[in-house]
């Protein structure tokens, strides 16, 4: 009980944050796109550089992107054929979309910062890149309903910035380069605008919609694939993990845990705008996993992370 009483209250500012966005977008006309280009282009890829360097790697932290890869894939690929038999427009798939991704950096990163230590944060962003990918290759081709070929979203891979980020930390820890003092410095401001910012973007993003269309059977589908499926299956290989195969310590146990339970990324939002397929209803229902994992991450925080 005393942790759950903590991290709900360390996750009150997290929450300020959207609320600034939100309120910087209404009334301040703020422009979402400066700041995600930005944040994309720059302050993205130096915290994933930063937590590869800083992670100790052997092969069982270099397998977890896989490992988030295949969890991801998978669940986009089941609830795409079981929402086929409930929607026949894209809702589909945006559902299945919103199924294998989550909000896993912008809000699942400064979750990481404050109950981890820099170690295991950079353990979690190794596990965080396995979710970008899917979102930049399978779910960026079933949300578009299939209208991009395997080929192009190949390529939109080949261009992300967390990739080549993620490649130079690699290199940097392997060959054990040593950062200058004034990295360090330099780092922990740009762990403190990635928190400021990335939690403001989904405000912004919250701004940018004017329409909300509550629908019971989408918000309903998403929930399940988001808060009950994803730590559902998570645990369900945790266990197998420590029965059976031994592959993780509990210290990654905890990683996977925090990356399931994440609420709804707002590119669930941004994929129904460019597929037109009910943003407004998109929008509803990353609104109210938000506020939903105000509650729900401190539950499930306290339950099954040490």
């Amino acid at each position: 009980m005393p942790f759950f009483i903590t991290l709900s209250i360390k996750l009150i500012p997290l929450y300020l944050n959207i609320l600034l966005g939100y309120i910087a977008g209404k009334k301040l006309q703020a422009n979402q796109d400066t700041i995600a280009t930005l944040m994309f282009y720059i302050i993205s890829p130096l915290i994933i550089f930063n937590g590869v360097l800083n992670t100790q790697l052997d092969m069982r932290i270099m397998t977890l992107p896989i490992l988030t890869f295949v969890i991801s894939c998978s669940l986009c690929l089941v609830f795409y054929r079981f929402s086929r038999r409930i929607w026949s427009d894209s809702s589909k798939n945006i559902m299945a979309f919103s199924a294998g991704s989550g909000a896993t950096g912008y809000f699942g990163v400064p979750l990481a910062m404050m109950i981890f230590n820099p170690q295991i944060e950079g353990v979690y962003i190794m596990a965080l890149l396995g979710v970008t990918l899917y979102d930049n290759s399978l779910g960026y081709y079933i949300s578009a309903k299939g209208s991009y070929t395997p080929k192009e979203c190949f390529y939109k891979i080949l261009r992300l910035p967390t990739l080549y980020a993620f490649m130079l930390g690699l290199a940097f820890n392997l060959c054990q380069f040593s950062m200058p003092d004034i990295y360090l410095e330099f780092i922990g401001h740009i762990k403190g605008v990635y928190v400021v910012m990335g939690m403001m973007i989904i405000g912004l993003g919250l701004a940018g919609l004017t329409h909300f269309k509550l629908d019971v059977k989408f918000v309903g589908m998403t929930f399940l694939a988001k808060f009950l499926v994803w730590p559902l299956l998570v645990l369900l290989i945790i266990a197998l993990d420590k029965s059976f195969f031994g592959i993780y310590d509990p210290i990654i146990h905890q990683v996977l845990i925090l990356l399931s339970i994440v609420p709804l990324a707002v590119n669930t939002v941004i994929m129904a705008t460019l597929v037109k397929c009910h943003p407004e209803k998109a929008a509803a229902t990353v609104l109210l996993s938000t506020l939903f994992a105000l509650f729900y991450v401190p539950v499930m925080t306290s339950l099954f992370i040490k």
